[in-house]
């Protein structure tokens, strides 16, 4: 069964919530055609007929979460592992970009896939000042959050908190200041985004020694032609 998608619909414009997601996270970090790299390879895991819209934990859509964990951090090896080289190779580079642009993908799909709002929302504070709900703990994660689940497709009571936009029966539901859990779970896809590409750089400084920061500024800057990867092959794990 194909999953549904994680800020897969529209909120009411005619742009895409994960472009609009990664677009508010990294603008102001990476050129217009690298970001174009990482937005293309984020969009294309609800592509119709890709390998990544039918795996599930890709989109936090499996009962075991750790699934989709591990999804995440082969996704962040495979994108460092390209990394290394992409100051000076701009198909590496290209790959760098598209692998880092598919685990946000899955990142920003744990907000608005998963209960963890409401779990968060459970505390009064931040029922009363929702944009102050800290970003998810994923060492935490799935354990140390009682009660959290993420979306399955054909288990009817996980719907209601899917918040993939502001007409979803877990995304109109408000909280104080007229804010909907929608918008609150959309600005913690854009602060993990933020986050993610922050540990990223560290990753490569960690793993790069001396190259990194020609490594990051490239990852940053390429020329378009260079920061263009070749076709997603799906999966080999």
């Amino acid at each position: 069964m194909t999953p549904a998608l994680g800020f897969g619909s529209s909120d009411g414009t005619s742009s895409n919530v994960h472009e609009q997601i990664t677009r508010d996270a990294l603008g102001n970090v990476l050129s217009e055609a690298n970001l174009r790299v990482v937005v293309d390879a984020n969009l294309a895991q609800d592509k119709s007929g890709s390998p990544g819209l039918a795996e599930a934990r890709r989109h936090f859509g499996e009962e075991h979460i750790t699934s989709s964990l591990r999804f995440i951090e082969r996704e962040k090896t495979r994108a460092l592992n390209y990394a290394c080289e992409s100051d000076t190779d701009g198909q590496l580079r290209g790959q760098a970009l598209a692998h880092f642009g598919e685990l946000l993908h899955s990142v920003q799909d744990f907000y608005s896939r998963s209960n963890y709002l409401e779990l968060m929302f459970t505390n009064s504070s931040f029922k009363n000042d929702p944009y102050s709900v800290p970003l998810v703990d994923w060492q935490k994660v799935p354990d140390g959050y009682p009660g959290l689940e993420t979306f399955r497709a054909g288990k009817a009571e996980t719907v209601s908190f899917v918040k993939d936009s502001a007409t979803t029966e877990g995304g109109k539901k408000m909280v104080s200041g007229g804010v909907s859990y929608f918008q609150v779970a959309k600005d913690l896809a854009v602060r993990e985004s933020q986050r993610q590409w922050n540990l990223f750089e560290t990753m490569i400084r960690n793993r790069c020694g001396a190259r990194a920061a020609a490594v990051i500024a490239a990852l940053k800057q390429a020329s378009p032609e260079a920061a263009k990867p070749p076709a997603d092959k799906g999966d080999d794990d």
